[in-house]
């Protein structure tokens, strides 16, 4: 009877969540929070995964396992271009898919068990050689990437369907920041607290390979759960959602390559992405590096660390909340470079003044209170540019529409999706090369490192942030619409769409 009465709960909640949705019960201006929340939790899945790559992927393989710098580097890399193929391809079919479940939906519900195992495997390679450890490596981190991509790039199309105000994309997308890094940061602190703890066999919990096992297997249950919850909270969605304009036409390379054309002669768009990429590429190289630094360079412990996670919560909540009303203050691509501006000057400021001679020495409780002031000084715009660069992307598929006729929300979300997917591709490829260029041991106990490479570590991760975040500001100054250009292009595209298109 009891087993009736759970089938029966979970039954009506199912229909609650996945009914139908009158589009007059929709505000597309000001969108109900419980459909902000549910779209914002399946980025915990997201930011599982991203912090995961980025803190633990190279520092197990390469510190714990054995494998070589580059070669872990390379592997992580060679997924990435996977994801260069797969992820326009999964938004060009998900643009013109057809189904009773909509176009993004079937996607988001597939990809969240293949991913959640792929994920376990990951970090639990049996025994093997320097050579088997790559494959194994390559294998589940494309895996990985791959059922990711069947998650973010229909979870991302979703959001220029959902609103075309300007100011509320950037809400929407300050929800999926704010679940995604706290789930991200949530994880890597249960980490650090509870799996990569000190054990007879292991004084330093951070060298325990088991414990990265078993952390994966938390990481992949909270991965399908956020994926699921995600799918199921935004279900009811699927018929206020605006139908393709775009192809009908059957899948084909050329198809394919002519969209991938059309989407990228938007300027617009082809800066802000290349803007993404980049501010992606140094905040997977400074979290990857970052471990090593922390570690090493700072001689930071376990618990330390895991307190270090809880600073950027703070800033991530300013980011959260005060975002949107810097975008109604300025333009979009005024507040991206004030920010940017910012991160590029303080970002690698505390390596450059430890390497002067001006920090305090390891171990000095000042040390760590000014790393913890520097990280919530950094983390805040670095999160708010990315919330207001995806923004951005969002406003380009309007001006493309406007241009050709064709929306290519999927086309679009891509590259969101993929600029991320760089921060732990490009950004460990980087760091994989540096460490193996600088010859940083492998495996060494805190303390036991040479001056002289603590110091080279110093100088490779330095002059790296500043290169990336050099790069995201030229070319976020390359990015031209304004709040002014896109309201014309949504009164022009009003004008020309029939009157249940503006969902």
């Amino acid at each position: 009877m009891l087993g009736c009465a759970v089938r029966e709960f979970i039954r009506f909640c199912f229909h609650r969540v996945t009914a139908p949705t009158n589009s007059s019960e929709l505000n597309p201006e000001r969108l109900p929070l419980g459909i902000r929340i549910f779209y914002g939790i399946g980025s915990i899945s997201e930011g599982t995964k991203n912090f995961t790559f980025n803190v633990f992927l190279l520092f197990f393989y390469n510190n714990v396992l054995g494998l070589s710098g580059s070669l872990a580097g390379l592997a992580i890399f060679i997924a990435l271009c996977v994801d260069a193929v797969t992820d326009p391809l999964v938004g060009s079919i998900s643009d013109s898919f057809r189904s009773r479940w909509g176009r993004r939906h079937p996607f988001m519900y597939a990809s969240a068990l293949p991913m959640a195992v792929c994920f376990v495997l990951l970090f639990s390679p049996p025994e093997l050689s320097e050579t088997g450890l790559f494959v194994w490596l390559c294998c589940f981190a494309v895996g990985v990437r791959a059922s990711m991509t069947f998650y973010s790039i229909p979870s991302s199309a979703m959001l220029p369907e959902m609103t075309s105000n300007y100011d509320e994309r950037t809400s929407l997308v300050s929800w999926r920041y704010l679940l995604g890094w706290l789930g991200g940061i949530g994880m890597t602190f249960i980490a650090y607290r509870y799996f990569l703890v000190p054990t007879p066999a292991y004084p330093d919990g951070r060298l325990n390979p088991e414990a990265y096992s078993s952390y994966a297997t938390l990481g992949a249950v909270v991965i399908f759960g956020a994926i699921m919850v995600c799918a199921l909270g935004t279900h009811r969605l699927i018929a206020t959602m605006r139908k393709s304009s775009g192809a009908t036409d059957p899948f084909s390379v050329r198809r394919l390559l002519g969209e991938l054309k059309e989407t990228f002669g938007n300027r617009s768009y082809l800066m802000v992405v290349l803007a993404l990429m980049s501010a992606s590429v140094a905040g997977g190289f400074n979290d990857v590096v970052g471990l090593y630094v922390n570690t090493y360079f700072w001689e930071f412990t376990t618990d330390q660390l895991s307190l270090l996670l809880l600073t950027p919560i703070l800033s991530i909540l300013v980011a959260f909340g005060g975002t949107r009303k810097l975008t109604e203050k300025f333009d979009k691509r005024e507040a991206a470079l004030g920010l940017t501006t910012f991160a590029v000057f303080v970002g690698p400021l505390p390596i450059f003044l430890r390497l002067a001679g001006w920090m305090p020495p390891n171990g000095d409780p000042l040390l760590f209170s000014l790393i913890l002031v520097h990280t919530g000084l950094v983390v805040a715009p670095v999160v708010a540019i990315g919330i207001i660069a995806s923004s951005m992307v969002a406003d380009t598929v309007d001006q493309t529409e406007l241009a050709t006729g064709h929306r290519r929300e999927g086309m679009f979300s891509s590259a969101i999706a993929f600029s991320l997917k760089a921060a732990s591709g490009v950004g460990t490829l980087a760091a994989g090369i540096a460490l193996d260029w600088i010859a940083f041991p492998r495996g060494a106990e805190v303390g036991a490192i040479a001056q002289g490479k603590l110091v080279a570590l110093g100088l490779a991760v330095g002059p790296g942030l500043l290169f990336f975040y050099f790069l995201t500001l030229f070319f976020l100054s390359r990015y031209r619409m304004t709040r002014t250009e896109h309201r014309a292009i949504l009164d022009a595209l009003a004008l020309r769409r029939p009157p249940t298109a503006d969902l």
